[in-house]
């Protein structure tokens, strides 16, 4: 549970916090947008000298997907993990829990600058001292106990990651007048031999519950980037999300919110990730943990809330 205030418990030692694990997002949470590209520097280069290219809207969007996702079919594993702290005026920020999650995307090449992305994430809230995953939460703010269910969000429509931006489908369907302009405009900048892409999330006036926010920033080597026997490239991001308190802790009613600081690394196996977390989500997803969403044969609760809200048939 939650440490209290007062509370003189240390972590224990068995538990320590692991570097692998992160807050998840390239697909859920962290589409890209805003932004302008430049020229690569002379030293960003593959070890076979060939020159990383983003002069173009082309490979400025393939790099991206190279370093979010892949331009071949396949899986791709993103760790993350996220510390939630609360503000309650005129306290400072709080500990409140810490997340850890994974997002699987699969991915489809539709053309040289077209991408479909079925993406599932599935992230568990943990104890903010000893960061193991919880089905309950000793709230220190209120001094209840809430009910804590994982967050898991899968899409069977895809993404598509195109010169039309980072959207997904079901989205667009729902609302063509609002994604009528989107665009893939990305922050690409350089430093050296390191990429970023940088930018912030797009979304319908009636999605969006004050405050409410977030940023994040992917990193990868521009050598990577421009080595064209990789057809993904090494990668991490770090960020931050702003947003209401959840609701299961049952404190609408107050003056506050949660701030996050997160962070994610791309990896090759399932098995790097924390072993409480991934007993958690194979306990609870069984099979289809490891199936693309894709194949769902049920609609997914992002599409099933946009029929509710009139917004798809």
């Amino acid at each position: 549970m939650v440490k209290k205030p007062g509370d003189k418990r240390r972590m224990n030692a068995d538990w320590p916090m692991r570097r692998r694990a992160l807050l998840g997002m390239l697909g859920g949470s962290a589409v890209l947008a805003s932004g302008w590209g430049a020229a690569a520097p002379a030293g960003a280069r593959a070890a076979n000298g060939t020159r990383l290219d983003l002069d173009s809207l082309e490979s400025r969007l393939r790099a991206f997907v190279k370093a979010s996702a892949r331009l071949d079919s396949g899986r791709v594993i993103w760790a993350t993990r996220a510390e939630v702290f609360a503000f309650l005026p005129p306290r400072q920020l709080v500990p409140a829990v810490r997340v850890k999650g994974c997002e699987q995307q699969w991915i489809k090449p539709l053309s040289e600058t077209e991408f479909l992305s079925f993406d599932s994430l599935v992230s568990y809230y943990c104890d903010f001292e000893s960061d193991r995953v919880m089905r309950e939460f000793d709230n220190p703010f209120t001094g209840a106990r809430n009910t804590v269910r994982p967050n898991i969000s899968r899409i069977a429509q895809g993404r598509e990651i195109s010169p039309r931006g980072v959207v997904y489908r079901v989205m667009r369907r729902a609302y063509p007048e609002f994604y009528a302009d989107s665009k893939f405009d990305v922050a690409v900048r350089q430093a050296g031999g390191a990429v970023s892409f940088q930018g912030e999330n797009r979304w319908p006036d009636e999605f969006i519950r004050p405050p409410a926010g977030s940023k994040l920033t992917m990193f990868a080597r521009g050598a990577d980037l421009a080595d064209p026997r990789r057809t993904s490239a090494p990668a991490h991001f770090a960020g931050h999300v702003l947003m209401p308190f959840f609701p299961w802790m049952e404190m609408a009613d107050r003056p506050g919110h949660l701030l996050w600081h997160v962070q994610g690394y791309k990896i090759t196996t399932l098995e790097d990730l924390d072993e409480d977390y991934l007993a958690a989500a194979r306990a609870d997803l069984g099979e289809r943990f490891e199936q693309s969403p894709e194949f769902d044969s049920e609609p997914s609760r992002f599409a099933r809330r946009l029929k509710a809200m009139g917004r798809l048939p």
